[in-house]
């Protein structure tokens, strides 16, 4: 018995020698083969720290710990990567005898910092030669992973997070096979790369195919890649997306809601710079919108830029913004909004943008050909439209908005001549019953953090002449004649009356709100007058005088002449229904004996 149990207790001990040193053996192999194949195609020679460890589940592996790859000699930065465990799978498993090589190299938690020297020196690059014919690639999984890329030369930095991957190189200056995802803006993108050779990105230019599938978007590539003279990009790309507005957010950019799902594409020859990439004469459409020119997706002060010099057949953006619908008569009663003004949008991208149109739309405000640029930096927009072709006439448009500051600002200027006043009038504020030809001019500036608040600060210049009009609903004439004898509230609105004149004009002065005027003219057939006073624009009043000449006829001569009114005629209250009353003393609080004076006054003798 005791013979028995001794010679167990050998045979148990011989076992466990001999897988120690087929263990240690294989350790020996592993680190062996994956050490030469690393210096023989790169050169590279592996720092660890701590002894290699073992792992039987899933498969035999072996580990090295807190692994250091360093750049090479002379580049700006001392290491390539620094990967917290390196495992590394021998193909032939645990009994085998090495002769398959490794069947995978696994990078668990990789920090990879590729970097671009101020000299261009790319510490990727370690002078490699491509192996003869066409060697096999090493397996390698990269498992949380942190992958960044600086250009000292020019500043530009990225770095992409919770990188998983899968990839096949032979080697620095042989093929590069590589899928997988990354967290980028904290948004996940899966991904694509074929490199025919790392290494000569960093000199002359790579081959490159690249598919990405980010949020709301995908973007194809096939050309060449350098990063020599700075980043070059050069071939074919295409991106397609179908949510506008959540590929902008991935970028940093915030749009507004409306372009939430709204789909487009670009393609075409690609360029590229230290700064962004340039699609020349790519054709792009946005939803039912076409359009062809130069479009650059640039990196700006910390938020994207975009670049564009293009041709597009009808800008219609109704659908994207909180754009008002046509508007209506309640416009000009509903009280001045008190709600902040959100411009946050305006600092979340630059823009520079040259756009000819053959029409542009935005709500109620639809142009014909127009030329249009948009200079958007740094929160301030200027916006310019230049002789737009506009109802019937032309316009020309020019709008700053300051949303950079604490309280915004805003700068807006009009010129336009011949418009449909009718049209115009309505599409801006819904008030369609002036008719003729209208040409306005506007320079007008204001700041506030509200709609009223801005209505409250303006100030500036302003003026208009309608020619050949009509004011329809209202019948001037038999309104002032009625002055004469009674106090009228409002303005007795009536679709079957109308007022026809030959001009219509007047000159403001705005400031705090308020516009002042002297030379409210109005000249016509039936009634002619001059006015002069204010329009409260924020408390929507008017407190204006006029001084009217009216027809009257004389005993049997049914000649009408015009005779004028001994005081003026005074228009005050709301605009929507003022007062109208003989600016007579005390009229107000009673009006018989205002009028019994006015009589003594020779009310309707002719001049």
């Amino acid at each position: 018995m005791r013979k028995t149990i001794l010679i167990a207790l050998a045979a148990t001990a011989f076992i466990i020698v001999a897988a120690g040193i087929l263990v240690t053996s294989r350790i020996r192999t592993v680190s062996a083969d994956l050490a030469q194949r690393l210096e023989t195609q790169t050169g590279i020679r592996l720092a660890t720290s701590g002894l290699p460890g073992v792992s039987f589940w899933p498969r035999f592996s072996v580990s090295f710990g807190n692994v250091v790859i360093p750049a090479p000699s002379g580049a700006s930065s001392a290491t390539l990567a620094n990967i917290a465990t390196l495992r590394v799978v021998p193909a032939d498993g645990l009994l085998g005898f090495g002769e398959n090589g490794i069947a995978e190299i696994v990078l668990e938690e990789p920090s990879i910092d590729l970097a671009v020297g101020a000299d261009g020196r790319a510490n990727w690059n370690y002078g490699a030669r491509p192996g003869e014919g066409e060697p096999d690639g090493i397996p390698l999984r990269i498992v949380n992973g942190r992958i960044a890329y600086l250009d000292e030369r020019s500043g530009a930095a990225q770095v992409f997070a919770n990188v998983e991957a899968t990839a096949s190189l032979a080697g620095p200056a042989d093929e590069l096979n590589a899928r997988g995802a990354f967290v980028w803006n904290e948004r996940r993108a899966t991904f694509t790369l074929f490199l025919k050779s790392p290494q000569r990105v960093a000199e002359d230019g790579s081959p490159t195919d690249l598919t990405l599938q980010a949020p709301g978007f995908n973007f194809q590539f096939s050309g060449r890649t350098a990063l020599a003279k700075g980043f070059e990009l050069d071939g074919q790309s295409e991106i397609k997306g179908t949510d506008l507005g959540l590929a902008a957010s991935w970028f940093g950019a915030g749009l507004p809601e409306g372009m939430n799902g709204a789909r487009f594409e670009l393609a075409g020859a690609v360029d590229s710079s230290a700064q962004g990439l340039l699609f020349a004469n790519a054709q792009f459409t946005l939803d039912d919108m076409r359009g062809q020119g130069d479009v650059g997706m640039i990196r700006g002060k910390n938020r994207p830029r975009l670049e564009a010099h293009v041709n597009v057949g009808t800008i219609d953006l109704s659908r994207y913004g909180a754009s008002p619908g046509p508007a209506n008569a309640a416009f000009l009663s509903a009280p001045w909004s008190q709600a902040p003004l959100d411009l946050s949008a305006l600092r979340t991208l630059d823009a520079a943008l040259d756009v000819t149109t053959n029409a542009f739309a935005y709500g109620a405000f639809r142009t014909g050909p127009t030329q249009m640029k948009v200079a958007l930096n740094d929160g301030v927009l200027d916006l310019k439209l230049a002789r737009a072709s506009y109802v019937e006439g032309t316009l020309d448009l020019a709008l700053n908005v300051d949303g950079k500051s604490e309280t915004p600002a805003l700068q807006f200027s009009v010129n336009g001549e011949g418009l449909a006043a009718d049209k115009a009038l309505s599409a801006s504020l819904g008030f369609a019953d002036l008719q003729g030809k209208l040409s306005p001019s506007l320079a007008l500036t204001a700041r506030g953090r509200s709609l009223a608040e801005m209505i409250s600060t303006l100030k500036g210049q302003a003026s208009f002449r309608v020619v050949s009009g009509n004011l329809t609903g209202v019948d001037l004439p038999a309104g002032f004649a009625k002055v004469a004898t009674e106090i009228l509230k409002g303005w007795n609105r009536d679709d079957r009356a109308n007022t026809a004149f030959d001009a219509l004009s007047a000159t403001f002065s705005i400031a705090d709100g308020i516009a002042a005027t002297s030379n409210l003219i109005l000249t016509g057939p039936a009634l002619t007058f001059n006015g002069k006073g204010e329009i409260d624009l924020l408390r929507q009043a008017l407190d204006l005088k006029v001084d009217p000449q009216l027809p009257v006829t004389t005993g049997a001569d049914t000649t009408a002449q015009f005779a004028k009114f001994p005081v003026a005629i005074h228009v005050k209250g709301p605009w929507t229904a003022p007062q109208i009353y003989p600016d007579m003393p005390g009229i107000l609080e009673d009006p018989a004996a205002a009028y019994a004076a006015l009589r003594k006054l020779g009310l309707g003798s002719t001049d």
